[in-house]
Order: structure tokens, then sequence, then C-alpha cells
């Protein structure tokens, strides 16, 4: 049996107007094609749809069985077209983004803003995990992105660098003189808060081999950026955080100096290289793209010059 989706709109078509001529002219076919692609489509059932005479045309028992069947086929394949052309252009779809707190908190709420208005089919869910985790979500496809600094396996994923922030020390200025951070400068007696060891944070500072992983050591250890935020403006410690962690609005007011010799910490949007991103996930990697060209962040945040992203 092959049923075609044009059989079954002459037929449903037929049923409501109950008259051939009426169906033929509202399908803009001739009555006598109608005629035979009705019996085609009752030849292939195995069963009489209608009842017709010289005046007049009804559904039989198995027609009026059909009918509804028939409705309902044609609302779902019209309901799985219209989803299907709206996943190809990105206005729905499901994804998930794997982000740190730092660019979260810093770029993320205009961006969701402004997608969601303009792709309100778009469900998103995002997790907040360090950069460890967030490399592993995306090579695990437990996230279709990622953003986060290119820790832990990368190997299958495709690493675009969207910003370059220097780590720095980061406190309550009425409590604490952040005047110099480098070799001459007396940091012993600041209370500095201790990054987790798979922190983006600590492993910059050891590729470099700082002085200020030692110096750290001593200290409280903080897992969340909201929670050294808080401990620092509630002056109970000094945080070690990136440019970006400074662009957090829990930020605001706290001194923010830069350490010397420089550490550095990078950004990335990961993905996949061996599975396509969907319409909508390219979509939001555009608005994450240009909501960063467009978000108020430390003036040591340096912007990665990008003619595109890569997908």
């Amino acid at each position: 049996m092959n049923l075609t989706q044009r059989q079954l709109r002459m037929f449903v078509a037929t049923a409501g107007l109950m008259n051939i001529s009426r169906a033929s002219q509202a399908l803009h076919i001739s009555q006598p094609a109608l005629s035979r692609a009705l019996q085609e489509l009752e030849a292939q059932l195995g069963v009489k749809l209608l009842l017709r005479t010289t005046r007049h045309l009804s559904l039989t028992h198995d027609g009026e069985r059909f009918l509804p069947v028939a409705q309902r086929l044609l609302r779902d394949l019209e309901q799985a077209t219209t989803d299907l052309r709206e996943q190809a252009t990105g206005l729905t779809g499901s994804i998930t983004l794997a982000v740190g707190s730092a660019f979260g908190c810093a770029v993320l709420p205009a961006v969701i803003s402004s997608f969601s208005v303009s792709h309100p089919g778009v469900q998103l869910r995002l997790v907040d995990d360090n950069s460890a985790g967030i490399s592993s979500r995306v090579r695990n496809a437990q996230a279709d992105l990622g953003i986060g600094s290119a820790i832990g396996d990368i190997s299958g994923l495709t690493c675009t660098l969207l910003l370059t922030a220097p780590l720095g020390l980061l406190g309550d200025p009425a409590r604490f003189a952040l005047t110099a951070t480098g070799p001459s400068a007396d940091i012993s007696k600041l209370p500095l808060l201790r990054e987790p060891a798979d922190s983006s944070i600590m492993q910059a500072l050891q590729s470099r081999g700082s002085a200020f992983v030692a110096q750290m050591s001593r200290g409280t250890e903080v897992s969340s950026l909201t929670l050294q935020l808080a401990l620092a403006r509630a002056g109970v410690g000094v945080a070690v955080v990136s440019a970006l962690g400074a662009s957090h609005a829990d930020a605001t007011g706290m001194q923010f100096v830069v350490l010397e010799p420089t550490v550095e910490r990078e950004v990335f949007i990961m993905t996949r290289r061996d599975r396509e991103l969907s319409p909508s996930a390219r979509a939001l990697a555009a608005a994450i793209d240009t909501g960063l060209a467009q978000a108020v962040l430390h003036p040591a945040v340096r912007l990665a010059n990008q003619a595109a992203l890569p997908f």
C-alpha cells in the first residue's frame, strides 16, 4: 500500500463537501481526475469509502471510520513539514550551552535576552561548569556548544578563540592595598583565596610557573566565582581572577590589579569536529559573537580578531 498526501487531501475535501463537482473545483482538478483518484484510493485500501448515486454522495461505514484517520495523517504531515522547515532555518530546536560563570555572567544575559526574542521557538539549556567540565561535555555530546578555556582532552574539538584576559588580584580597596604584584611587591601578607587545581586560573598560573601558586596554597579554596567575589567584597580574602571575572557585576567597586609577570587566560568557543551544528546552534553562536563585541567588559580584556566563526 502506498497512500499519498494528495490522495488523502482529495478524500478529505470530497468528504467535507459531499459533492464531486465542488470538491474538484476546490482542488483545481477535473471531476473525472478526482473520481479516478478516489477509486484508486479505495482499491488500495480494499474498501468502499464513498457511496455514489446520480443525486447523492455519502460516506460508507468504512469511509466514516477512515475520515478522522486521514485528517489526522494530514495534520501530522503538515506539522512535521513545518517543524522541519523551522529547524532548517534555526527557528526551532533545542540547544545546550556549557559555559563558565565569568563569561556567562558578563556576556550572556544580553545575548540570551535578544536571542529569545528573535528565536522564540528555540529551547535553551545553560550549564554552568569549569573549563575542564565544559570541554568534556562538548566532547561527550552533552553540550552543543562550550565556552571556556582549552583544558582537558580537546583533540576532537574545534576551539575558536573569543578573547584573552590577563589574571590579576581583586579585592576591597578599603581593606587591601593592591598597588603592585611584581617580584618586588610584598604580597605574602595578602589572604589569597585558593583556586581549585582543575580551574582555568590555576592551570594558567601553573603553566607559567607563577609564584602565586605557592602563595595561594595557604588560602581558603573556593570553586565558585560568585562566592569568590562575595568573600572578596566582604574583605575575607583577595581573589585571583581574570579580567573577564573582574567584569562581573559583583566586582563593581573593587580594585583589580594585573599580575606581573603577565599571565593570561584564553577563552574559546568549542564544538565537536565530527558533529555538524544545527541551524539554531549556529544562530546562537553568531549571537554570542555579536553580543561579545557589544559587551561592557574590563578594559584589560582583549577580544580576538575574527572574520567569521568556522561553522
